[in-house]
């Protein structure tokens, strides 16, 4: 449940239908099972926006958007910097799906294990690593990134285009984790 009243499927008008389907169509195919039972059609990120329909289409198709396979970022590297916002920012219902998304894509509990300990010490490469310093730094202090921090994302390989990425996932996050946990989506 949430903390103020969403909208049912069973009882959505043709905006609300409209808003859900658009953004579903975007989603990776991960996400077609939704993580029970945390997240239904009643109490899960998506219904929490349900009583404004516009704010539901633009936040998850801007979502949608930032998970396109013709961007740089994979969908490993999108769910890791999922992980690691939501678990940074101790966001029980994102940490709880973004975990099991990753687990989804990439098939190794090990990783996602790790991830969820402490993304310092898991098993990644180097690339993955300085990516993950910076969506964790863009998490505590965005204010704080500095030209180091783009030029670290650089020498690993990212040109502008996968910063930009990786930046409007991360604070994409930071926004989605701050709703969810506002109004208490999942844990009540």
């Amino acid at each position: 449940m949430t903390r103020i009243r969403t909208v049912p499927w069973s009882e959505a008008d043709d905006r609300l239908r409209q808003a859900r389907q658009a953004q579903h169509a975007l989603y990776p195919p991960e996400y077609a099972e939704p993580v029970l039972p945390i997240d239904d059609d009643i109490a899960g990120i998506v219904a929490s926006h349900s009583l404004i329909p516009d704010a539901l289409h633009h936040a998850f198709a801007t979502f949608g958007a930032l998970m396109s396979p013709d961007l740089p970022l994979t969908r490993r590297q999108h769910e890791m910097i999922a992980t690691v916002v939501s678990v940074t920012n101790r966001c029980y219902y994102c940490s709880t799906s973004h975990i099991e998304f990753l687990r989804r894509v990439t098939l190794d509990d090990m990783l996602v294990e790790a991830l969820r300990i402490d993304y310092r010490t898991a098993p990644i490469d180097d690339r993955d690593r300085v990516m993950l310093d910076y969506a964790a730094q863009v998490t505590r202090n965005a204010s704080g990134v500095t030209d180091d921090d783009h030029q670290q994302l650089r020498d690993a390989g990212f040109d502008d285009r996968g910063i930009l990425q990786i930046t409007l996932i991360a604070a994409w996050f930071n926004y989605i984790n701050r709703v969810a946990d506002a109004l208490g989506v999942g844990t009540t």
